[in-house]
Protein backbone atom coordinates (compact mmCIF):
# COMPACT_ATOMS: atom_id res chain seq x y z
CA UNK A 1 0.00 0.00 0.00
CA UNK A 2 3.04 2.25 1.05
CA UNK A 3 4.80 1.73 -2.70
CA UNK A 4 1.13 2.32 -4.25
CA UNK A 5 0.70 5.73 -2.99
CA UNK A 6 4.95 6.63 -3.39
CA UNK A 7 3.88 5.87 -7.16
CA UNK A 8 0.54 7.85 -7.04
CA UNK A 9 2.64 10.60 -5.40
CA UNK A 10 5.30 10.65 -7.87
CA UNK A 11 2.63 11.95 -10.80
CA UNK A 12 2.59 15.12 -9.21
CA UNK A 13 6.08 15.39 -9.12
CA UNK A 14 7.72 17.24 -12.56
CA UNK A 15 10.62 16.02 -14.62
CA UNK A 16 14.40 17.51 -12.85
CA UNK A 17 16.47 19.62 -15.01
CA UNK A 18 19.03 19.42 -12.63
CA UNK A 19 19.88 16.92 -9.55
CA UNK A 20 18.21 17.29 -5.67
CA UNK A 21 20.75 19.82 -4.55
CA UNK A 22 21.57 18.73 -0.71
CA UNK A 23 19.66 21.68 0.94
CA UNK A 24 18.80 22.16 4.26
CA UNK A 25 15.16 22.78 3.89
CA UNK A 26 14.62 24.61 6.95
CA UNK A 27 17.54 26.95 6.50
CA UNK A 28 15.83 27.44 2.77
CA UNK A 29 12.54 28.66 3.89
CA UNK A 30 14.07 30.64 6.81
CA UNK A 31 16.14 32.41 3.59
CA UNK A 32 13.09 32.65 2.01
CA UNK A 33 11.08 34.26 4.09
CA UNK A 34 13.64 36.96 4.87
CA UNK A 35 14.33 37.60 0.89
CA UNK A 36 10.57 38.72 0.93
CA UNK A 37 10.84 40.20 3.64
CA UNK A 38 13.80 42.51 2.01
CA UNK A 39 11.61 43.12 -1.38
CA UNK A 40 8.78 44.15 1.00
CA UNK A 41 10.89 46.66 2.90
CA UNK A 42 12.04 47.92 -0.52
CA UNK A 43 8.89 48.75 -2.03
CA UNK A 44 7.58 50.10 1.49
CA UNK A 45 7.79 53.61 1.61
CA UNK A 46 6.07 55.38 4.56
CA UNK A 47 4.11 58.35 4.27
CA UNK A 48 3.47 57.68 0.42
CA UNK A 49 0.42 59.55 -1.41
CA UNK A 50 -2.77 57.22 -0.97
CA UNK A 51 -3.36 54.94 -3.92
CA UNK A 52 -6.86 53.44 -5.27
CA UNK A 53 -6.92 49.84 -5.98
CA UNK A 54 -4.38 47.64 -7.07
CA UNK A 55 -0.98 49.09 -8.23
CA UNK A 56 -0.58 48.05 -11.81
CA UNK A 57 2.86 46.69 -12.37
CA UNK A 58 4.98 43.25 -14.66
CA UNK A 59 4.15 40.50 -12.66
CA UNK A 60 6.60 38.36 -11.90
CA UNK A 61 7.49 34.94 -13.71
CA UNK A 62 8.96 31.89 -12.29
CA UNK A 63 9.74 29.33 -14.37
CA UNK A 64 9.67 26.55 -11.31
CA UNK A 65 5.99 27.83 -10.70
CA UNK A 66 5.20 25.37 -14.13
CA UNK A 67 4.18 21.59 -12.31
CA UNK A 68 1.01 19.78 -11.82
CA UNK A 69 -0.42 20.80 -7.92
CA UNK A 70 -2.84 20.90 -5.51
CA UNK A 71 -5.32 23.80 -4.13
CA UNK A 72 -7.67 23.58 -1.01
CA UNK A 73 -11.32 23.91 -1.78
CA UNK A 74 -12.21 26.22 1.24
CA UNK A 75 -10.87 29.38 2.93
CA UNK A 76 -11.54 30.89 6.63
CA UNK A 77 -11.71 34.40 5.19
CA UNK A 78 -14.48 36.56 5.74
CA UNK A 79 -16.02 38.15 2.43
CA UNK A 80 -18.29 40.20 4.61
CA UNK A 81 -18.43 43.99 4.40
CA UNK A 82 -16.92 45.34 7.41
CA UNK A 83 -19.06 46.31 10.14
CA UNK A 84 -17.15 49.51 11.24
CA UNK A 85 -14.32 51.12 9.56
CA UNK A 86 -10.56 50.89 10.52
CA UNK A 87 -7.82 53.33 11.05
CA UNK A 88 -5.41 53.22 8.22
CA UNK A 89 -2.99 54.93 10.00
CA UNK A 90 -3.21 52.86 13.25
CA UNK A 91 0.13 53.35 14.94
CA UNK A 92 2.16 50.53 16.40
CA UNK A 93 0.71 51.75 19.65
CA UNK A 94 -2.73 50.15 18.74
CA UNK A 95 -2.22 48.21 15.42
CA UNK A 96 -6.06 46.46 16.05
CA UNK A 97 -7.71 49.29 17.36
CA UNK A 98 -8.45 47.47 20.65
CA UNK A 99 -7.94 50.67 23.02
CA UNK A 100 -10.81 52.71 23.84
CA UNK A 101 -10.20 56.15 22.76
CA UNK A 102 -12.35 57.65 25.61
CA UNK A 103 -10.14 56.72 28.24
CA UNK A 104 -7.03 58.69 27.48
CA UNK A 105 -4.88 56.02 28.69
CA UNK A 106 -1.93 54.63 27.78
CA UNK A 107 -2.08 50.31 27.92
CA UNK A 108 0.84 48.60 26.65
CA UNK A 109 0.47 46.18 24.42
CA UNK A 110 3.80 44.28 24.26
CA UNK A 111 6.32 43.68 21.62
CA UNK A 112 4.03 44.80 18.73
CA UNK A 113 4.62 48.54 19.35
CA UNK A 114 8.07 48.03 18.02
CA UNK A 115 6.90 46.12 14.85
CA UNK A 116 7.15 47.53 11.06
CA UNK A 117 3.77 48.45 9.78
CA UNK A 118 3.52 47.86 5.59
CA UNK A 119 0.12 48.84 4.22
CA UNK A 120 -1.92 49.55 1.05
CA UNK A 121 -0.87 53.53 1.67
CA UNK A 122 3.01 52.63 2.17
CA UNK A 123 3.30 49.61 -0.39
CA UNK A 124 4.26 50.98 -3.65
CA UNK A 125 4.84 47.98 -6.50
CA UNK A 126 6.10 49.83 -8.96
CA UNK A 127 9.10 49.88 -7.71
CA UNK A 128 10.51 46.43 -8.88
CA UNK A 129 13.13 48.12 -10.69
CA UNK A 130 14.75 48.84 -7.02
CA UNK A 131 14.79 45.52 -6.35
CA UNK A 132 16.30 43.57 -9.26
CA UNK A 133 19.16 41.71 -7.06
CA UNK A 134 16.91 40.68 -4.24
CA UNK A 135 14.44 39.42 -7.18
CA UNK A 136 16.90 37.87 -9.05
CA UNK A 137 18.40 35.82 -5.88
CA UNK A 138 14.16 35.03 -4.72
CA UNK A 139 14.07 33.07 -8.17
CA UNK A 140 17.34 30.96 -7.05
CA UNK A 141 15.91 30.37 -4.11
CA UNK A 142 12.34 29.64 -5.85
CA UNK A 143 14.15 27.05 -8.16
CA UNK A 144 16.41 25.39 -4.75
CA UNK A 145 12.94 24.90 -3.03
CA UNK A 146 11.49 22.84 -6.01
CA UNK A 147 14.35 20.54 -5.69
CA UNK A 148 14.04 19.79 -1.85
CA UNK A 149 13.92 17.02 -0.29
CA UNK A 150 11.79 16.60 2.37
CA UNK A 151 11.71 13.13 3.04
CA UNK A 152 13.95 13.00 6.79
CA UNK A 153 12.26 16.14 8.40
CA UNK A 154 11.55 15.47 12.19
CA UNK A 155 7.91 17.08 13.83
CA UNK A 156 9.56 20.59 14.69
CA UNK A 157 11.49 20.41 11.26
CA UNK A 158 8.42 20.16 9.32
CA UNK A 159 6.32 22.59 11.66
CA UNK A 160 8.66 25.39 10.97
CA UNK A 161 8.92 24.44 7.58
CA UNK A 162 5.80 24.64 6.23
CA UNK A 163 4.70 27.72 8.84
CA UNK A 164 7.79 29.33 6.88
CA UNK A 165 6.49 28.36 3.11
CA UNK A 166 2.77 29.52 3.46
CA UNK A 167 3.68 32.75 4.76
CA UNK A 168 6.28 33.00 1.38
CA UNK A 169 3.30 31.60 -0.38
CA UNK A 170 1.30 34.57 0.81
CA UNK A 171 4.08 37.35 0.23
CA UNK A 172 4.74 35.82 -3.46
CA UNK A 173 1.53 36.13 -4.85
CA UNK A 174 1.13 39.54 -3.83
CA UNK A 175 4.46 40.43 -5.91
CA UNK A 176 3.54 38.57 -8.60
CA UNK A 177 -0.36 39.66 -9.40
CA UNK A 178 -0.17 42.79 -6.73
CA UNK A 179 -2.77 43.55 -4.24
CA UNK A 180 -6.37 42.76 -4.31
CA UNK A 181 -8.84 46.05 -4.68
CA UNK A 182 -11.52 44.06 -3.37
CA UNK A 183 -12.38 41.45 -0.93
CA UNK A 184 -13.61 39.08 -3.93
CA UNK A 185 -10.91 39.63 -5.55
CA UNK A 186 -8.82 38.86 -2.12
CA UNK A 187 -10.42 35.50 -2.28
CA UNK A 188 -9.29 34.94 -5.94
CA UNK A 189 -5.58 35.47 -5.00
CA UNK A 190 -5.52 33.48 -1.59
CA UNK A 191 -6.33 30.74 -4.44
CA UNK A 192 -3.38 31.86 -6.28
CA UNK A 193 -1.14 31.71 -3.54
CA UNK A 194 0.84 28.40 -4.18
CA UNK A 195 4.90 27.97 -4.54
CA UNK A 196 7.09 24.55 -6.18
CA UNK A 197 8.04 22.62 -3.00
CA UNK A 198 10.02 19.59 -4.07
CA UNK A 199 8.18 19.09 -7.48
CA UNK A 200 4.83 19.81 -6.12
CA UNK A 201 2.94 22.71 -6.26
CA UNK A 202 1.21 23.24 -3.24
CA UNK A 203 -1.46 25.93 -2.61
CA UNK A 204 -1.43 27.93 1.12
CA UNK A 205 -4.70 27.25 1.94
CA UNK A 206 -3.61 23.28 1.49
CA UNK A 207 -0.95 23.59 3.21
CA UNK A 208 -2.74 25.44 5.99
CA UNK A 209 -5.59 22.83 6.25
CA UNK A 210 -4.18 19.56 5.15
CA UNK A 211 -0.54 19.72 6.45
CA UNK A 212 -0.72 22.38 9.19
CA UNK A 213 -4.15 21.79 10.68
CA UNK A 214 -6.25 18.15 10.47
CA UNK A 215 -9.41 18.88 9.55
CA UNK A 216 -12.83 17.13 10.66
CA UNK A 217 -14.86 15.66 7.84
CA UNK A 218 -17.82 17.06 8.86
CA UNK A 219 -16.28 20.51 8.15
CA UNK A 220 -14.99 19.77 5.09
CA UNK A 221 -16.24 16.53 3.68
CA UNK A 222 -14.20 13.18 3.44
CA UNK A 223 -10.42 13.74 2.24
CA UNK A 224 -9.99 12.74 -1.45
CA UNK A 225 -7.13 10.59 -3.07
CA UNK A 226 -4.73 13.55 -3.44
CA UNK A 227 -5.39 14.92 0.11
CA UNK A 228 -4.82 11.61 1.63
CA UNK A 229 -1.24 11.61 -0.08
CA UNK A 230 -0.48 14.83 0.95
CA UNK A 231 -1.37 14.18 4.37
CA UNK A 232 0.61 10.87 4.64
CA UNK A 233 3.72 12.41 2.60
CA UNK A 234 3.44 15.86 4.53
CA UNK A 235 1.18 16.24 7.48
CA UNK A 236 2.48 16.69 10.65
CA UNK A 237 1.97 13.74 12.99
CA UNK A 238 -0.17 15.99 15.36
CA UNK A 239 -1.76 19.56 15.08
CA UNK A 240 -0.09 22.59 16.69
CA UNK A 241 -2.57 24.70 18.00
CA UNK A 242 -0.14 28.00 18.17
CA UNK A 243 0.47 27.99 14.27
CA UNK A 244 -2.84 29.95 14.40
CA UNK A 245 -0.90 32.72 15.75
CA UNK A 246 2.16 32.02 12.83
CA UNK A 247 -0.13 31.78 9.86
CA UNK A 248 0.25 35.44 8.28
CA UNK A 249 -2.27 36.44 5.70
CA UNK A 250 -1.09 39.69 4.74
CA UNK A 251 -4.63 40.92 6.60
CA UNK A 252 -5.21 43.92 9.08
CA UNK A 253 -6.42 41.22 11.61
CA UNK A 254 -3.48 38.69 10.55
CA UNK A 255 -0.82 38.01 13.12
CA UNK A 256 2.49 39.60 12.76
CA UNK A 257 5.39 37.66 10.46
CA UNK A 258 8.00 35.89 11.62
CA UNK A 259 10.50 33.80 10.63
CA UNK A 260 10.21 30.08 12.60
CA UNK A 261 13.60 27.92 13.34
CA UNK A 262 13.67 24.07 13.89
CA UNK A 263 14.99 24.73 17.08
CA UNK A 264 13.35 27.22 18.55
CA UNK A 265 9.68 26.44 17.07
CA UNK A 266 7.82 25.55 19.99
CA UNK A 267 9.02 28.50 22.43
CA UNK A 268 8.45 31.07 19.22
CA UNK A 269 5.44 30.16 18.18
CA UNK A 270 4.35 30.27 22.40
CA UNK A 271 6.06 34.05 22.11
CA UNK A 272 4.18 34.40 18.68
CA UNK A 273 0.96 33.32 20.92
CA UNK A 274 1.44 36.03 23.35
CA UNK A 275 2.28 38.84 21.53
CA UNK A 276 -0.88 38.18 19.53
CA UNK A 277 -3.36 38.03 22.65
CA UNK A 278 -1.82 41.09 24.23
CA UNK A 279 -1.98 43.44 21.10
CA UNK A 280 -5.38 42.22 19.58
CA UNK A 281 -7.49 41.32 22.94
CA UNK A 282 -9.02 44.73 24.84
CA UNK A 283 -11.78 46.07 26.93
CA UNK A 284 -14.69 48.00 25.12
CA UNK A 285 -15.87 51.05 26.65
CA UNK A 286 -18.82 49.16 27.87
CA UNK A 287 -16.08 47.09 29.53
CA UNK A 288 -16.69 43.98 27.63
CA UNK A 289 -13.73 41.59 26.55
CA UNK A 290 -13.39 42.36 23.14
CA UNK A 291 -11.79 38.64 21.28
CA UNK A 292 -10.26 38.91 17.96
CA UNK A 293 -12.39 36.61 15.14
CA UNK A 294 -9.41 34.62 14.92
CA UNK A 295 -9.81 33.27 18.17
CA UNK A 296 -13.32 32.08 17.68
CA UNK A 297 -13.07 29.93 14.01
CA UNK A 298 -10.30 28.22 16.01
CA UNK A 299 -12.00 28.13 19.54
CA UNK A 300 -11.92 24.80 19.44
CA UNK A 301 -7.95 24.30 19.63
CA UNK A 302 -8.40 26.35 22.54
CA UNK A 303 -11.09 25.86 24.66
CA UNK A 304 -15.00 24.64 24.63
CA UNK A 305 -17.14 28.12 24.16
CA UNK A 306 -16.37 31.55 24.60
CA UNK A 307 -16.68 31.42 28.43
CA UNK A 308 -13.57 28.95 28.47
CA UNK A 309 -11.76 31.27 25.99
CA UNK A 310 -11.74 34.15 27.66
CA UNK A 311 -10.54 31.98 30.89
CA UNK A 312 -7.78 30.50 28.30
CA UNK A 313 -6.36 34.13 27.04
CA UNK A 314 -6.99 34.99 30.57
CA UNK A 315 -4.54 32.29 31.66
CA UNK A 316 -1.91 32.92 28.80
CA UNK A 317 -1.47 36.54 29.51
CA UNK A 318 1.50 37.89 31.28
CA UNK A 319 1.09 38.20 35.05
CA UNK A 320 2.25 41.48 35.46
CA UNK A 321 0.24 42.96 32.43
CA UNK A 322 -2.66 45.67 33.06
CA UNK A 323 -4.64 43.73 30.55
CA UNK A 324 -4.72 40.57 32.69
CA UNK A 325 -6.40 42.22 35.80
CA UNK A 326 -8.77 44.03 33.43
CA UNK A 327 -10.17 40.81 31.92
CA UNK A 328 -10.30 39.24 36.06
CA UNK A 329 -12.55 42.48 36.44
CA UNK A 330 -14.74 41.75 34.12
CA UNK A 331 -15.02 37.94 34.79
CA UNK A 332 -15.86 39.08 38.27
CA UNK A 333 -18.58 41.14 37.39
CA UNK A 334 -20.83 39.07 35.42
CA UNK A 335 -22.72 35.76 36.19
CA UNK A 336 -22.24 32.55 33.63
CA UNK A 337 -26.23 33.74 33.02
CA UNK A 338 -24.88 37.24 31.83
CA UNK A 339 -21.13 35.89 30.39
CA UNK A 340 -22.26 36.27 27.03
CA UNK A 341 -23.51 39.73 27.13
CA UNK A 342 -19.59 40.65 28.39
CA UNK A 343 -17.82 39.63 25.49
CA UNK A 344 -17.79 41.50 22.20
CA UNK A 345 -15.85 39.41 18.80
CA UNK A 346 -14.28 41.85 16.35
CA UNK A 347 -15.20 41.92 12.51
CA UNK A 348 -11.91 40.28 10.56
CA UNK A 349 -10.66 42.73 8.57
CA UNK A 350 -9.12 41.63 5.22
CA UNK A 351 -7.32 45.17 3.77
CA UNK A 352 -3.38 44.33 3.32
CA UNK A 353 -1.25 44.81 6.17
CA UNK A 354 2.11 43.43 7.46
CA UNK A 355 3.55 44.20 10.76
CA UNK A 356 6.82 42.95 10.87
CA UNK A 357 8.92 42.01 13.91
CA UNK A 358 12.29 43.23 13.93
CA UNK A 359 15.06 41.80 13.68
CA UNK A 360 12.47 39.79 11.75
CA UNK A 361 12.40 36.40 14.10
Amino acid sequence: EVNQRSKKLQTWRIQKQCPIINEKPNELSEELVRCLIGIFLELNQQGSQDKEGSAIVTKLSFSCMASRGYSAKNSLINLKSPIFGFNQNASNIDPYGIIPEFDGLFRDIGDYKNFIQITRHSFDLTRFSDCLAPIGKLRILMHRLSNVDLTFLTYKQKLAFWINIYNACIMHVFLEHGLPSTQEKLLALMNKAALNVGGIVLNALAIEHFILRHPCESEYGPMDEKEMLLRHAYGLGYPEPNVTFALCRGTWSSPALRIYTADEVVNELGKAKVDYLEASVGITSKKKVSLPKLLQWHMKDFADDMESLVEWVYSQLPRSGSLKTSIMDCLNKESKYQFAKMVEVQHYESEFRYLLSCPYN
